[in-house]
């Protein structure tokens, strides 16, 4: 944690040729042992990588992401993590769908819950930590809610909140469950623009599960559509938008208008 505060700024170009910050091989997996939701599933991710994965509803989107967190194992194949331990930080963090903050808690309560877990602190004075809980409320622009408890937040505040407690802890690697879905669009366009610079500047390893094609092509590097379960890798493709982006003009653009196109053309045919 020591140090690890946004500036200075994490070059996304600096992305390890070598070992991959995820792996998962031959992964099969279900709920009931006759009825797979994944099977043979095969998918890399780079460090520093923002990746989105869409397909069919219950196709095991969120699976994936259950089986990267450890809160399930796969009936066969094998799921790597790998993390530099001289980073610093915690391994692995996750931002969930459903509303998770802690109603009692102040949002800077809520940023710094990760420090009650003493090998995350790294060190940190409570003063340093109090310092950090304003820097991660201000790159959300919530500098003004310090103090409010959730309740006394929109939609959008409450998302903006619940990004910056997952990224507190400084992961090296990040999941997102669908964040997103609960609130409008012009909101969630909004949205993206901050968390997109901010998980660039901190130089996460990101997975992003949506339903939402357009925030998958805007957010993410690489953009995966699952097939139907038992569930396997249709098709990958690689965004061409680069490493700093304008979320609201690249809408706009024809190549994003095509890549728009060709993606749904994949995830189309296997609704």
């Amino acid at each position: 944690m020591a140090g690890q505060t946004l500036d200075p700024a994490v070059d996304p170009s600096s992305q390890s040729q070598g070992t991959n910050a995820v792996e998962l091989r031959d992964i099969t997996y279900g709920y009931d042992p006759s009825v797979n939701v994944l099977e043979g599933l095969e998918l890399a991710i780079k460090p520093r990588e923002i990746v989105g994965v869409i397909g069919p509803s219950g196709c095991g989107k969120s699976t994936l992401l259950r089986l990267i967190a450890e809160f399930v194992r796969p009936s066969k194949g094998t799921v790597s993590v790998s993390i530099d331990k001289e980073r610093g930080g915690c391994p692995l963090s996750m931002m969930f769908q459903i509303d998770t903050l802690l109603p009692w808690l102040t949002a800077e309560e809520n940023v710094l819950l990760f420090s009650r877990f003493k090998r995350y602190r790294g060190g940190l004075s409570r003063g340093e930590l109090v310092d950090h809980a304003h820097r991660m409320l201000s790159m959300v622009h919530l500098d003004h809610a310090s103090e409010l408890y959730p309740y006394q937040m929109s939609g959008g505040m409450k998302r903006r909140l619940a990004f910056a407690t997952s990224v507190a802890p400084m992961p090296q690697i990040l999941l997102l469950d669908e964040p997103f879905s609960s609130i409008d669009e012009p909101t969630r366009i909004k949205i993206h623009q901050d968390v997109f610079d901010i998980v660039r500047k901190l130089g996460l390893t990101t997975l992003l599960v949506t339903h939402d094609l357009g925030e998958a092509l805007t957010l993410c590097d690489r953009v995966v559509i699952l097939t139907q379960r038992p569930a396997v890798v249709y098709s990958i493709h690689d965004m061409p938008f680069g490493t700093t982006r304008s979320i609201m003009s690249l809408r706009d653009q024809p190549e994003f208008l095509e890549m728009y196109g060709r993606v749904w053309h994949d995830l189309s045919s296997q609704l």
